[in-house]
């Protein structure tokens, strides 16, 4: 761990690049976005070869899926799965690197069937290439959980369980992540969990003095993005497949929308969750460890749902920031 660690918090935190909006830089600016404020790691869901191409001889780090639309065939066709990976990996192979393939962005419960057929199809692809580096993975929201709270019961949904734990075993012995999409911000603003304060959804209740705001059993919570978190390692652990790490695909707070949206509380908490996941503390339930995670987004998205949905970006279409970035 500590050669990451050399390599500076960058290396554990990137941001998700969102392409719904009918106004959005073209690529090449984006990557120039991305070298001048030092965001050295970028996720995005759909491939996109035009967006790929500009990449090339970068140093940064890119992440994609496979779309959800695309699994049911790839789970039983072989060569679905070759023409995808010819297309969308192959050519850029030594050109950039290619950070994780998340087969299904929140299709579990849905698709969870089809999962692992395709994470092994594209797993002996990489091995076929000697691309072990390449991390496979799936993201899952808290909608994969059958319970949430408290985070000592976290358990996965007894309807996706079976098809949870083959993921699981997968994961641990290729020694990859489970990623997750998790929004505090819903928490706060929302139903889901209760009581919950502005201070415990933006980490600015953690402080040293501050007494814990959620007790379970041995377990002391100041925030809860940690709570989200090991509800998830609480449910990894029941599922008895491995000690499964895990790596927050996207996460983030809108700058417009419900109550508590705004330009100032999405810095407080980007920087706060950049600051937290890389401090190397982990959670109450598994200390001492980093996170990697990736920011929700370059760009406020206008084609995205009405809502606060359209603007989790943390930078204009002008690429100028709307808010100080957590970066640099």
């Amino acid at each position: 761990m500590s050669s990451i660690v050399a390599r500076g918090n960058n290396i554990f935190v990137g941001a998700y690049y969102g392409s719904e909006g009918n106004n959005l830089p073209p690529p090449w600016k984006v990557v120039q976005l991305c070298e001048k404020y030092n965001i050295r790691r970028i996720r995005f869901n759909e491939p996109n070869l035009d967006i790929l191409e500009q990449f090339r001889g970068t140093d940064i780090e890119v992440s994609f899926s496979v779309p959800g639309e695309l699994i049911i065939n790839q789970a039983t066709n072989q060569t679905a799965v070759e023409e995808w990976f010819d297309k969308y990996v192959v050519p850029f192979i030594g050109e950039f690197t290619i950070n994780y393939i998340v087969v299904g962005d929140k299709v579990i419960p849905g698709l969870d069937d089809n999962i692992l057929p395709v994470m092994r199809s594209l797993q002996d692809l990489l091995n076929s290439r000697y691309l072990g580096q390449v991390k496979i993975t799936t993201m899952v929201g808290l909608t994969a959980l059958g319970v949430q709270t408290p985070p000592s019961s976290g358990a996965f949904d007894p309807n996706v369980l079976e098809n949870m734990k083959g993921i699981l075993q997968f994961l641990w012995g290729q020694g990859s992540p489970l990623m997750l999409s998790l929004y505090p911000y819903d928490a706060y603003a929302y139903t889901g969990y209760t009581n919950i304060s502005l201070g415990y959804a933006t980490f600015t209740s953690q402080t040293e003095q501050n007494p814990p705001i959620r007790i379970d059993g041995n377990l002391y919570y100041k925030n809860v993005f940690d709570e989200m978190v090991d509800a998830f390692h609480a449910a990894i652990d029941k599922a008895c497949a491995g000690d499964v790490a895990i790596a927050i695909g996207e996460t983030g707070w809108p700058t417009e929308g419900n109550y508590g949206a705004g330009p100032s509380l999405a810095l407080t908490y980007n920087l706060n969750f950049k600051n937290h996941i890389t401090s190397g503390k982990g959670t109450p339930m598994k200390p001492n460890i980093y996170i990697e995670g990736f920011i929700r987004s370059l760009f406020n998205e206008n084609e995205k749902p009405e809502g606060e949905s359209q603007f989790y970006g943390m930078f204009h279409v002008d690429s100028t920031p709307i808010y100080p970035s957590v970066f640099n």
